[in-house]
């Protein structure tokens, strides 16, 4: 069976993650997930990333392109990528940014983790 156009934008998505040693959450949905989840989620250095995937023709639904809102709303980043280069930049910047200044993240557990050891939890 010939690969389509999206199965192809697929593996060279997953090729580039995986050799940047890029964390995926499993990418199979389970009969209860939700539904619009982007197509790979990621985690790199404290950002969860959603990436919808889609050729140049394919189009996302409003339940897709809500999720990605909401993703964006909450402090992960989220878009639709018809391309690997969308990717490659994605990355790239981010580590420009990571340079300037420390993840909140990290801050944030750092101080739960000191909240917790004083308060013995």
């Amino acid at each position: 069976m010939a690969k389509t156009k999206e199965s192809k934008l697929e593996e060279e998505v997953e090729k580039f993650m995986r050799d940047k040693g890029i964390w995926q959450l499993a990418r199979y949905q389970a009969q209860y997930s939700q539904y619009g989840i982007p197509d790979r989620l990621y985690l790199y250095k404290g950002y969860l990333l959603g990436l919808e995937l889609k050729t140049d023709e394919g189009k996302p639904t409003k339940l897709q392109l809500k999720k990605i809102d909401e993703i964006n709303k909450n402090g992960g980043i989220a878009l639709l990528v018809r391309n690997v280069k969308t990717v490659e930049m994605l990355i790239k910047y981010i580590n420009a940014y990571d340079d300037v200044t420390e993840n909140c993240s990290n801050m944030i557990l750092r101080e739960l983790k000191e909240w917790m050891e004083e308060n013995e939890y």
